[in-house]
């Protein structure tokens, strides 16, 4: 018995020190996957300050292959558009992968030494390109993009291989990140499933100046606060351009060598003709990494959506581009004119904003339905008719409401912002014969001439006023609690938003954030900040409150502003930048554009282009 409780022990102790052994070398490589993991974030962040030098700065100029878009040496498939119309052709998109398609058939093996290179071939991004090749086992890629400018970092990232733990034997890719109108060496990096690397080859190409004229280096400036830049690109919707000034006074001069005088209305035109618009993504250091062509409109936002990015890409249409940048669909909007900005609701459906064309047709008053599936549109809300007691009380204006945010708060459930109007709408029954107006968040002085829309105008209370009522068990009837109070007027707990941008919402509905540009018509007094504002509605007591509030730089018309965990991204449309600041609002880095910011967001593109 005495043996057997001994032998019990000492395996109890050998058991326990295997357990100790094999904690510590799990904490080991728990520590080292943590290293290698901030040591990846770190090689993201695209700063000159985090890189200890170029990647081609050791690289042997005998080991570099060339690459050309054109000449006698010209080994890349380049394929032509003319405008922005054609790229959002899916015909002729589709062309363009059989193209591809039809060169891997003609050559069995593409290699890494000798792989199958195109420039843009879709004509989705002009800082892009295409390869393909395959390998003898399986493994990942990795690829930095690297130019010979000091003031520019390499740009690094991990691609995702189709396959299993992101490993594979054939693969396709888009490289973004290209610089525009320089020399652009790639450098990529073939990994194993064992984390070595097996395999490295650099090629150099000329990439053409930018397209549209987009800036290649914004003006940057870093700010006080010591907390370090979130990873990702900046995605900039602009305000649209005007390129190639001097066209105009060649027209001028050709009109006025005829004998024509070149009035307002022809210069107007000529500007128009020539306005260019694309969806541009800066990196940390403010160096354009993608530039994505529009056909003359103005997109507000984009999104991943099955697996592909849908935007706007022209007046009456819709895009979707999968991550080797094919437009795999285009979907038309007959009969209006869509504003740019969209929500997807979950199950298919995209909600967007929209005018009826025609003269007298009120501007962005309308929401329209879109399923990607069938690419059938509908019309699911008109709010001349919905709003109908304050449409007639501005006599018919075309820009009485103006629409610019919606956002889907669950089935057939809308928040919808107007900038006209300073107010935020819940409606539900969204797309029935009867749809529902459930509250409205606005001043109330907005609605006060309206007798049956002022009793959807939610009331305001603060933290404070609930706590209070909690506490205090009121012993007075109504009535003279009444005659106490009587001629009193409760203070202003907050001041309502003004002329927002931007509305976003949680799933239900009931948490809702914004830009609150304070500015408008509607404003009672003159204020030098714009406010990111968050709203808590409760619809059973048909109250709102502020959770959350942060004073900006102003900006008196467009602009949005996220907050995401210990950070804020801004973008103040009215001077043209945008910044990334810390919870206190403390700024981290700015960045200045000339070609103007309508909106910024951020996004890491992990799962799409990157892993």
């Amino acid at each position: 018995m005495k043996k057997k409780l001994i032998t019990a022990l000492l395996t109890s102790v050998v058991m326990l020190a295997a357990m100790g052994i094999f904690v510590w070398k799990m904490s080991g490589i728990s520590d080292k996957l943590s290293s290698e993991d901030k040591a990846k974030i770190e090689e993201e962040k695209d700063l000159l300050e985090n890189q200890s030098g170029k990647a081609i700065d050791n690289v042997n100029p005998i080991d570099i292959k060339n690459l050309y878009l054109s000449g006698k040496r010209k080994n890349v498939v380049t394929i032509n558009y003319k405008s922005p119309k054609d790229v959002y052709n899916q015909a002729k998109s589709a062309r363009a992968e059989e193209t591809l398609t039809n060169i891997k058939k003609k050559l069995k093996e593409y290699t890494p030494e000798d792989a199958l290179w195109a420039y843009n071939p879709y004509g989705t991004n002009y800082c892009s390109m295409y390869v393909y090749f395959n390998t003898d086992g399986n493994c990942y890629c990795k690829y930095t993009i690297s130019v010979k400018d000091k003031k520019i970092p390499d740009f690094t990232r991990t691609l995702i291989a189709d396959g299993s733990e992101n490993v594979a034997t054939e693969h396709e890719y888009q490289l973004i990140g290209l610089v525009p109108g320089m020399k652009n060496y790639i450098t990529l990096k073939l990994y194993n499933k064992q984390e070595k690397l097996s395999k490295q080859l650099v090629y150099s190409v000329d990439i053409p100046k930018s397209s549209t004229g987009m800036q290649t280096r914004l003006a940057a400036v870093n700010g006080r606060s010591k907390q370090e830049i979130s990873n990702g690109l900046y995605t900039v919707f602009g305000k649209g351009r005007t390129v190639n000034k001097k066209s105009v006074k060649v027209i001028t001069k050709k009109i006025n060598k005829n004998g024509k005088k070149t009035t307002k209305k022809i210069k107007k035109t000529v500007n128009r003709k020539i306005k260019k618009y694309a969806i541009a993504m800066y990196d940390n250091s403010g160096v354009l990494r993608s530039e994505m062509p529009l056909d003359g409109h103005m997109a507000k936002n984009m999104q991943v959506i099955y697996d592909g990015i849908v935007y706007p890409c022209a007046d009456n249409k819709f895009a979707m581009v999968n991550s080797l940048g094919q437009v795999t669909k285009v979907y038309s909007v007959n009969g209006y004119r869509q504003d740019g900005e969209f929500a997807y609701d979950g199950f298919g459906n995209i909600y967007f904003i929209a005018t009826a064309l025609g003269r007298k047709a009120t501007r962005n008053s309308k929401i329209m339905g879109l399923e990607l599936e069938t690419g059938n549109v509908s019309l699911e809300l008109d709010f001349d008719s919905l709003l109908s007691e304050m449409y007639n009380k501005f006599g018919k204006k075309t820009n009485w409401i103006d629409i610019n945010s919606v956002q889907v708060c669950g089935t057939n459930k809308l928040i919808i912002g107007s900038k006209s109007l300073s107010s935020i709408f819940k409606v539900s029954n969204v797309g029935s014969i009867i749809p529902k107006l459930d509250y409205i968040i606005a001043d109330k002085e907005i609605w006060k001439k309206c007798k049956k829309l002022k009793k959807k105008v939610l009331k305001k209370y603060s933290k404070e006023e609930e706590e209070q009522a909690d506490a205090e068990a009121t012993e007075e009837p109504d009535s003279i609690d009444a005659i106490l109070n009587e001629g009193k007027k409760k203070p202003d707990p907050f001041r309502s938003q003004y002329n927002q941008n931007a509305i976003t919402c949680n799933s239900s509905g009931n948490v809702i954030t914004m830009l609150n540009n304070n500015s408008g018509k509607y404003a009672k007094r003159a204020n030098n900040n714009s406010y990111y504002y968050q709203f808590k509605v409760n619809e059973s007591a048909k109250n709102y409150r502020v959770t959350a509030k942060k004073a900006f730089e102003k900006t008196s018309d467009y602009g949005n502003i996220i907050k995401d965990k210990n950070l804020y991204i801004y973008c103040c449309s009215s001077k043209n930048k945008f910044m990334e600041t810390d919870a206190t609002g403390k700024l981290i880095k700015s960045f200045k554009t000339s070609d103007g910011a309508y909106r910024v967001y951020k996004n890491d593109w992990k799962n799409f282009w990157f892993y």
